[in-house]
């Protein structure tokens, strides 16, 4: 089992990234501008067998795939450089 996360919006990421996963400060990002940091896209895919909820799963089964794109950006401060995902804040900010 993954050990537990805390939850937060979208809109509070700029400000949450100034902090590691440990929540201690990270040094060398003073003045950081997520949206100037590299931004990189990896897309993924959700997929379902037809027939699966009802135990109808054959070899001549169907196989739906969605792809899904994820955002990141890649930001640097002292230690070097570091990955934040920024799907949902990419989004809210098209939005607006």
């Amino acid at each position: 089992m993954s050990p537990p996360v805390e939850t937060f919006s979208a809109a509070e990421l700029p400000t949450r990234v100034l902090g590691d996963v440990n929540g201690k400060r990270r040094k060398g990002i003073e003045g950081l501008k997520l949206e100037e940091c590299e931004m990189l896209e990896i897309l993924q895919y959700s997929c379902v067998i037809q027939g699966y909820e009802k135990g109808e799963v054959t070899r001549e089964s169907i196989v739906q795939c969605t792809p899904i794109a994820r955002l990141f950006r890649r930001c640097q401060d002292r230690k070097g450089s570091f990955l934040v995902e920024t799907t949902a804040w990419e989004g809210e900010k098209t939005e607006k």
